[in-house]
C-alpha cells in the first residue's frame, strides 16, 4: 500500500471513529433546550413574546398575529484541530491516536452541553431587551409588540433571592422542561463534521511534516420565554424549592394567560449536590421522616453553571 493509500484509509477510519463517538455519547443539553435547525447566518425569533390562546369560535376567526421583537441569534463557527507526524503514518504507529479522535467526537457533544448550560450562567439578553434572569420583565405589550415599561406597568420576576437572614448560595435553576419550547434555544446551522488536510503536497506536510485533521461546526444559543426558568440564589432547601415552584406555577403569558407551568427540573453546580439530594433525591430525611419533595423534579448537576 502506498503512503497516499495509507493516508486515505487512515482518515476514512478516523472519520468513522469520530462519528461513532459523537453519536454514542449522550449529552444533557436537550433536557433544557429546544433545538432549532438554522438555515441562514442569523435566525430571527419573531414568535417569542406571544402564546396563542384558544377562544370560543363564534363568527370569523380572530387572527393572533405573531409579535415580532427582532430577537436574533447569530450562528458562530467553531473548530478544533490536531496533527499527526508523518513518521507515525509511515511507521503505521496510529493506534495511539484512535482514543484522541474518539474523544474529539465526544468533545463535540460536551461543547453543546457547555453552550446550553453556560447560557444560564451567562444570563444574556432575551427577546424583551433585558437579561434573561431579571427582577422586572415587562408583563404587558402594546398592539405593535413593544413592551409597556411606563411607571406602574406590571412586571414579573424570574429570580429568587435570599430572604432576610439567609445567605446567598451559588445559583441553581428551577424550570419547566415539559413543553416543546424549553428555556434555552440551541440553534444548529451545521453539525460537526470531521475534516482533514492530508495531501502530501499540502503546505502543512511540506513545512511541518505533519498531517492536520479536526472538526468544525456552526451553532449558537439563545433564550426562549423568561417565564420558563427561575434563577435562585436563595439556599436550596425545601422552603425555597417550594417558593420557586410557586413562582413558576403563577407565571402568565401575554394577555394574562396562565401558562400552566410546573417545576420539572432543577439544574445546579456540583457544590450544591448535597443540598439537591437532601431536598429532592432522598425518600427519608435524617430523622427518618418521609420527604414530601422526594422526586418532585428531575435533577441535573453540571459544572457548566458553576
Amino acid at each position: 500500500m502506498t503512503l497516499n493509500e495509507q493516508i486515505r484509509a487512515l482518515f476514512v477510519t478516523y472519520k468513522g471513529v469520530f462519528q461513532g463517538a459523537l453519536s454514542g455519547f449522550v449529552g444533557r443539553w436537550d433536557k433544557i433546550s429546544t433545538k432549532v435547525q438554522s438555515t441562514s447566518t442569523v435566525n430571527v425569533y419573531g414568535w417569542l413574546g406571544q402564546s396563542a390562546t384558544f377562544r370560543e369560535w363564534v363568527g370569523p376567526r380572530v387572527v393572533q398575529a405573531i409579535t415580532t421583537f427582532g430577537y436574533t441569534v447569530p450562528n458562530k463557527t467553531k473548530e478544533m484541530t490536531v496533527s499527526i507526524k508523518r513518521e507515525d503514518v509511515e511507521d503505521d504507529n496510529l493506534g495511539i491516536y484512535t482514543p484522541l479522535v474518539a474523544d474529539m467526537g465526544q468533545e463535540t457533544v460536551r461543547d453543546i452541553d457547555q453552550l446550553v448550560f453556560g447560557a444560564l450562567k451567562a444570563n444574556g439578553t432575551c427577546y424583551d431587551g433585558l437579561t434573561y434572569f431579571h427582577a422586572a420583565h415587562p408583563a404587558t405589550f402594546g398592539d405593535d409588540g413593544t413592551p409597556i415599561t411606563t411607571a406602574g406597568a406590571p412586571t414579573f420576576a424570574n429570580v429568587l433571592l435570599p430572604a432576610d437572614g439567609e445567605t446567598a448560595v451559588a445559583a441553581w435553576y428551577a424550570m419547566d422542561t415539559s413543553r416543546v419550547i424549553r428555556p434555552v434555544i440551541y440553534q444548529e446551522r451545521k453539525a460537526a463534521v470531521f475534516v482533514s488536510k492530508t495531501d502530501l503536497t499540502s503546505e502543512n506536510v511540506f513545512n511541518e511534516n505533519e498531517f492536520v485533521f479536526g472538526a468544525d461546526k456552526r451553532d449558537n444559543v439563545g433564550y426562549s420565554l423568561p417565564q420558563f426558568c427561575i434563577k435562585c440564589t436563595a439556599p436550596l432547601n425545601a422552603e425555597n424549592f417550594t417558593k420557586a415552584r410557586s413562582m413558576l406555577e403563577s407565571m402568565e403569558g401575554d394577555q394574562g394567560k396562565p401558562l400552566g407551568l410546573s417545576l420539572t427540573t432543577v439544574v445546579a453546580p456540583p457544590e450544591l449536590r448535597a443540598d439537591v439530594d437532601a431536598t429532592i433525591n432522598v425518600q427519608f430525611n435524617a430523622a427518618g421522616a418521609s420527604n414530601p419533595l422526594f422526586h418532585a423534579a428531575d435533577t441535573i448537576i453540571t459544572p457548566y453553571v458553576k
